[in-house]
Formats: C-alpha cells, structure tokens, sequence
C-alpha cells in the first residue's frame, strides 16, 4: 500500500496510483425519445418513483422557490481511499474545508427561506472539519433538522458521546466489509478495527440514551464481500442494531458516478453483472435539492461529481437564484421527459432501477430472516 500523506486533521491529501483517464471517461450520452413502456408503467404506479412527480408528471419542487434539504460538503477531503471513488472528479478543482462565514451565510438563507434540513454529507468525511461541531449548533439553534454521514474512522468515544447529544435525524455509517481483508479492499486503507470498534461504541451508547435517531450502517457491494459474508455483515449488524431505529438496507449496488466511474461495472463477479444489464430509468429524486460543496460550488446531484453538473457557486450568486435557474429546471424538464438530453443522466445508473438485483437482494434479506 502506497504512503499516504494526512494533513493537520486527519484528512488524506495525496491521490496514489490515479485511474487513467481513458478509462474513467464519461461516455456520449444515450439517445432516447422519452420513457419506454415499462418505464412509465413504473413511474405511473411505484410509489417510490410517482411521490416526486404532480398528477401532470411533473417535478413537485417545481412549485416551491426554495429546497427542502440542503447538503452540505464541510470538505472534500477524507479519510479512506474507497476504491470505487471518483477522487480524480471530485479533487479536480482542488481540496479544502469550507469557511465558517460560508456556513453561516448558507444557514443564514435557509432559516429566512424556511429550509427544513441540513444533511452534512457530500464529498467527503465531515468530521474532518475543525469546527463541525460549530456548525451542527448553528444548524439547529436555527431550527434545522439535521443528518450526517460518516465512514466512523475518526468518531472515537469522545465524539461519538458529543454526536449523541444532537437531535439528529439520522447517522449514517459505512463499513465496506465483514472481514478486515474485505475492509482494506473496499476502503484501501486499514482502518477496519478502528471503524467497527467506533461504530459499535456509538450504538451502544445510543441504546443505553435511548436515542430515536435512525441509524444505518451499510457497505457498497462491488465484489470485495463475499455471498456468505453479506449474509454474515447483515445478521451481525442487524443484532448490534436491535433495539435502535435503523434501515434495513446493509449494502447497495454500485453506482457509476454519472458514468465518471463506469469502469466499475468490470470489478463485479458474473452473476452480478448480468443482475445489473437490465435497468429501468426514472426521474431522480437526488436533483430536487441544494448541494453545496466546500468551496461553494453548488452540484445538481451528489451522484455526479463532474464539472458539468456544477449549477452555480454560493460566492458569485444568491442560492434562491441558483436554485431557480435555466440550468437546474433543464435538468427537471429531461428527467420528466426521459430524454435526458445532454445530460450526464442519460448514462448515470443512479437514476434506475435494476429489478433482477433487487430481487437478488431481497432474497439475501429473506435468508438473514429466516436464520437470525
């Protein structure tokens, strides 16, 4: 394993052995004339999918000025070097941690502009942040509810005891293996003892306060997990949890970063590949919001780290203005349309669903039941 270099919190700085371009190359994007038949069979009678859409099939955010949630990036930097991570996008214009004024400004818009929520979760490892703990006060002595997410290497005890004290809606955990072997060949770091330790320290903790808080601890299934591991990570996971509020969902499929990382789909084993040919597009439910990276740059979806699905910057024009602009509402009109013209969309597999691999999904949790 390459030496990594950390700055002054923690965060890692250098990119070791970086992808070739040539293979991380977004390719053209589809030609499509709308949704096909199954398509808007789905999107006419799924509720997971029609909640976002109005009775003319159009985006129900379309009526509000404003965002429900805004997501927040505090860095882009972190602290594993998760192997399906497009860190060659999402470093391209640089690292950092956001100013405080930047925050507060940020905070400042969504109290005026009645924003129910602030999820700190984009880019990069939040805790990272020297004054993420400021931030999170801000949020909610401005009356924002609140949810984070985290890979849990740095939440020791200390911190995990201060998290807990927070009205949080929801945590958000990743722990990419069942074994350490599996760990390092998701994270590419060895963190594994120190993540789990932390990860089932703050559960603990969580049942003895009671918390309400809904918690989830997941890792991405790209081949590093083994069939009988998953089965393993869940009931393991599943036990630590009882007695918390929790999602049931413990690994999800890979995305391909708006076709950034469309290199991935080679790192998965036969069956699963095959599992994942069949897709069905859909409007996406990730381009309804704010998101707002450490520098400000405001992104589309925090699905696709390109330059081009970049809105507009928090420091040149105001959010209500961003938020309201030719460029955001062509995004809302193609995923309507299904045309996705121009769009990084057209390839991103975010924005479907692949039944045979949630059929194979839900008959891995059937299993866990049967046996836990």
């Amino acid at each position: 394993m390459p030496k990594i270099q950390y700055d002054e919190h923690g965060g890692i700085i250098n990119i070791d052995e970086k992808l070739d371009k040539k293979d991380i190359k977004i390719k053209e994007s589809k030609t499509r004339d709308g949704y096909n038949f199954l398509e808007k069979l789905l999107i006419k009678n799924s509720k997971k999918v029609n909640y976002l859409l109005d009775k003319n099939g159009k985006y129900r955010c379309r009526a509000q000025k404003t965002p429900n949630v805004i997501r927040v990036g505090p860095t882009n930097r972190c602290t594993g070097r998760c192997f399906y991570c497009p860190r060659e996008y999402i470093h391209d214009k640089g690292t950092g941690y956001m100013d405080f004024a930047l925050f507060e400004k940020i905070v400042s818009w969504a109290k005026t502009n009645r924003v129910n929520t602030i999820s700190f979760a984009l880019f990069g490892e939040p805790f990272l942040h020297p004054r993420i703990f400021d931030m999170l006060d801000l949020a909610v002595e401005n009356g924002m509810k609140i949810r984070i997410s985290t890979n849990a290497i740095i939440l020791k005890k200390e911190l995990a005891l201060k998290l807990l004290n927070y009205p949080f809606e929801s945590i958000e955990t990743s722990m990419d293996g069942f074994t350490r072997e599996e760990y390092l060949a998701g994270k590419q770091i060895d963190k594994y003892e120190q993540a789990r330790k932390n990860i089932l320290y703050l559960l603990k903790k969580a049942k003895e306060k009671k918390s309400r808080i809904l918690f989830n601890v997941h890792f991405v299934d790209i081949g590093n997990v083994s069939f009988l591991n998953k089965i393993r990570y869940i009931k393991f996971w599943k036990k630590e949890l009882r007695g918390l509020k929790y999602l049931t969902s413990f690994y999800y499929e890979p995305h391909n970063w708006a076709g950034a990382r469309a290199d991935l789909t080679r790192e998965m084993n036969f069956v699963d590949r095959f599992l994942n040919k069949w897709e069905l597009k859909k409007p996406c439910m990730y381009i309804k919001g704010m998101n707002i990276n450490w520098n400000g740059d405001v992104y589309i979806c925090t699905n696709d780290p390109t330059e081009k699905a970049i809105i507009g910057n928090v420091n040149n024009d105001s959010l209500e203005k961003i938020y309201n602009s030719e460029k955001r509402v062509n995004y809302l009109r193609e995923h309507e349309s299904g045309r996705f013209k121009d769009l990084n969309c057209a390839v991103c597999n975010v924005n479907s669903i692949r039944p045979l691999a949630v059929i194979k999904k839900r008959i891995i949790n059937c299993v866990v039941g049967v046996f836990n």
